[in-house]
């Protein structure tokens, strides 16, 4: 802002006609002073009439950001049915189709765009319907945000599934053709119900997101502890290694692939998948464990990319390597071995549980196949031949330079 005044300063006296002219923002705006509101507590000295005068009509009667002001002013963040101010918390929607009853399907968002630039990060929860911790994590994490100490917008997606979610279930009861989003995505805009809610996320935020993090759990079925699956680029690995200490087991995923981290990555921007928690730890603290435990690697992120303040903290190495589904081999009652640890290196033939038959006979046993890690166990008892048991890692390296 800059200003002139014209006039005679010994004329100030409360009965003056003579305009003062102040430019603002190459405008010139002419007032006669002095106005009564004004008061009469500092006419006696000319220079400090002025100064003051002008100083309140530029803040109180135009209401005009003064230039520290202006140096912090953002664009305002356009997303869904929102356009958010800076610095400000906000709730937008995005817009999937009419409903029966004539409402709007919406994929809720919760949004913090920040006071100075920075980078965009996007925090995608319940992909599948029955993994809510991306959803709490996300709520914890927005109760720790203030807008004017962010750098940069953070977007939170709770479920980007809403009716998966709504039934509990991992994908929408009602679509029997595109059921898991998580192999659809991005979906079309013509296609089946999933697929259009899909494709309504992705074209949200293909061009207004550099770091996204997917979270999913074991849902119904099962328990996974920390693990990253990080598309195969350096920005996918950059971001994965900046989730901090107990995130210490990455493995590489498929670029182009048909869930948000390899389309991200596709694009060349940072996308991983992050598993934490299942529905046997959403009861009470347990839930809020998990929730924290994420919130807290968010905000380790923020702070790794300068989004927020602080140092951040990273594990002293990383294991990267492979995953093997083990499936169970008989049907019957699942129960894991008492002395497994997650995490933690084990070795060839490990037991990892057994099968019992109703009749209290084991029927059937999983095993370590190789030297590992076992980071997903099923917390189910009831089990199929042929579902899911265990997840194993196959530990293939160990990297210390996943950050450049």
């Amino acid at each position: 802002m800059s200003g002139r005044t014209t006039g005679d300063a010994n004329n100030l006296s409360g009965t003056s006609k003579e305009p003062i002219i102040i430019k603002i923002a190459l405008k010139d705006v002419t007032i006669f002073a002095p106005q009564p509101s004004l008061g009469r507590q500092n006419w006696d000295n000319p220079l400090n009439d002025r100064r003051e005068l002008v100083s309140r009509l530029t803040s109180s009667y135009l209401n005009y950001p003064n230039v520290k002001e202006i140096k912090r002013m953002r664009d305002n963040f356009e997303i869904g049915n929102c356009s958010i101010e800076s610095p400000a918390i906000s709730q937008a929607a995005l817009h999937v189709g009419p409903a029966a009853d004539g409402r709007d399907r919406e994929i809720p968002l919760l949004v913090c765009h920040g006071v100075a630039d920075g980078p965009v990060l996007w925090i995608n929860g319940a992909t599948h319907g029955d993994e809510p911790e991306g959803a709490f994590s996300i709520f914890r994490l927005f109760d720790q945000l203030d807008p004017s100490m962010v750098s940069g917008t953070v977007v939170g997606v709770p479920a980007m599934n809403v009716p998966a979610f709504e039934a509990g279930k991992r994908g929408d009861p009602l679509d029997s053709f595109t059921y898991d989003m998580n192999r659809i995505y991005p979906g079309s805009f013509d296609g089946y119900p999933t697929e259009r809610a899909a494709w309504a996320h992705w074209i949200a935020m293909k061009d207004a997101c550099d770091l996204q993090i997917a979270i999913h759990s074991g849902g119904e079925h099962s328990y996974l502890a920390h693990m990253i699956f990080a598309s195969d680029n350096t920005q996918s690995m950059e971001l994965a290694a900046s989730m901090g200490t107990p995130w210490d087991l990455v493995f590489r995923s498929g670029v182009g692939g048909k869930n948000p981290a390899s389309k991200m990555a596709e694009l060349g921007k940072a996308g991983i998948t992050v598993e934490l928690g299942g529905n046997c730890r959403t009861l009470t603290s347990d839930f809020h464990a998990i929730a924290d435990d994420l919130a807290t690697s968010y905000l380790n992120v923020m702070r790794h990319y300068g989004m927020v303040s602080g140092d951040a903290e990273y594990a002293a190495e990383w294991r990267m390597g492979h995953q093997q589904a083990l499936l169970a081999p008989a049907s019957g009652m699942w129960v894991g071995s008492q002395e497994l640890v997650f995490e933690k290196p084990i070795i060839k033939d490990t037991l990892l549980g057994k099968i019992y038959n109703l009749y209290g006979e084991v029927c059937a046993e999983v095993v370590a196949p190789e030297d590992g890690v076992v980071f997903g166990l099923r917390s189910r008892p009831a089990v199929l031949e042929g579902e899911w048991c265990c997840f194993y890692g196959i530990i293939d390296e160990v990297r210390n330079d996943l950050i450049p």
